[in-house]
């Protein structure tokens, strides 16, 4: 097993534990959270990301960061790209933020499998 598909392996365990339902879908879009009320919120990957579990991480991870910073939170109407009140500005800070939050997920999850390598070697 390469270390991205561990990787890949870690990061779906976040989103099990974090109660969020994942599944693949074939369409265009690489990635998505949702999140309504009364559902169980949702990230939906493209089946194309198969092939490529080095992206498939960093699209899971961002869109964990969405749940994890972002749930309840967004203005959907400054945010959804085909919104009258649409807010390039808004919508591109909410894609900062989730991606600086995936990529500190991953770097946290490197330093605790290392750290529990390091433990099994010892």
């Amino acid at each position: 097993m390469s270390k991205e598909e561990i990787m890949f392996g870690l990061l779906k365990k976040v989103v099990r534990d974090s109660g969020v339902d994942l599944d693949w879908r074939d369409w265009d879009v690489t990635g998505l959270y949702w999140n309504s009320p009364g559902m169980c919120p949702f990230i939906t990957l493209a089946e194309s990301l198969k092939a490529d579990v080095e992206k498939a991480c960093e699209v899971l991870s961002h869109e964990v960061g969405h749940h994890y910073m972002h749930r309840g939170k967004i203005d959907m109407e400054k945010y959804l790209p085909d919104s009258p009140k649409r807010d390039e500005h808004y919508a591109e800070l909410i894609e900062a933020e989730a991606d600086a939050f995936g990529r500190g997920l991953i770097r946290g999850l490197i330093v605790a499998r290392n750290m529990f390598l390091e433990l099994e070697l010892s």
